[in-house]
């Protein structure tokens, strides 16, 4: 009898040691997959702020663009503001010493016998008046169009711009719902390695199957939408705004300023 319970008590030990070393990798397998659930949490945060700041980045980047956009837009409006005024200053001082020129033979005349051609002469230098506001008026006209020109490419450029820009932030998006349908898998992966149940690995099978068609389809999605893949480019170099040949300038007289041709 003292036998048969010494066998029991061994037997009992045995057992508790197998019970020992079965719990023991137990844990230790709960162990490493809770080290590997901490590392893609830590991996998966790290991609995030890399995003955070890439996108922040970029933001700032847009924002500086704009601001030098907006300056150089109002340079070129002051610029053209400038020569449009002088231009303006230039013909009327022509147009003050033109008539200077001329009142003063009108006044010689008036002491002498007043030539037929003078009137002549005051008749020529009107055309020539309206000429030249006429040009004046055109020249502010085509410096108007070519600023409309430019404003209306660049607003072509920046719709352009953006639509690339919710392209770029489409294919992040479905990058990261790949990353979630890969970390899916991977969790699928881990229950079939330890999985004894049929009906549970049949089910683990066709969800991981499904998992498949959602990561293709997305794929897919991301293929379609990389630059290249749809329409024309917006990096194309763009045509210059076509501009109108300027006329000459109507000149007044022979060139040397004077509506009078020297006299």
């Amino acid at each position: 009898m003292s036998r048969e319970n010494s066998a029991l008590i061994a037997l009992e030990e045995l057992k508790n040691l197998e019970a020992k070393r079965v719990q023991q990798v137990e844990d230790e397998a709960r162990a490493k997959e809770e080290a590997e659930r901490r590392a893609r949490e830590e991996a998966e945060r790290q991609r995030r702020e890399e995003e955070e700041r890439v996108r922040r980045e970029e933001e700032e980047r847009m924002r500086r663009e704009q601001e030098e956009r907006e300056q150089r837009e109002r340079e070129e409006r002051i610029r053209v503001a400038e020569a449009e005024a002088r231009s303006r200053a230039e013909q009327e001082a022509r147009l003050r010493e033109e008539q200077m020129r001329l009142d003063a033979q009108v006044k010689m005349a008036e002491r002498k016998k007043t030539p037929y051609w003078l009137y002549i002469t005051a008749g020529v230098l009107a055309v020539g008046l309206v000429g030249g506001g006429y040009m004046l008026y055109q020249n502010i006209q085509e410096n108007k169009q070519i600023a409309a020109e430019k404003a209306k490419k660049e607003a072509e450029l920046e719709a352009e711009k953006k639509a690339r820009e919710e392209a770029e932030a489409e294919v992040a998006s479905l990058k990261e719902e790949s990353a979630a349908l890969a970390k899916q898998q991977e969790e699928l992966n881990a229950k079939l390695a330890n999985v004894t149940d049929e009906a549970e690995r049949a089910r683990l099978l066709a969800e991981q199957a499904k998992l498949a068609e959602q990561q293709e389809a997305v794929t897919k999605k991301i293929s379609n939408r990389k630059p290249g893949s749809g329409s024309k480019s917006s990096g194309e170099p763009s045509k210059p705004p076509a501009t109108k040949e300027r006329k000459d300038k109507l000149k007044l007289g022979d060139g040397d300023g004077s509506a009078l041709g020297g006299l």
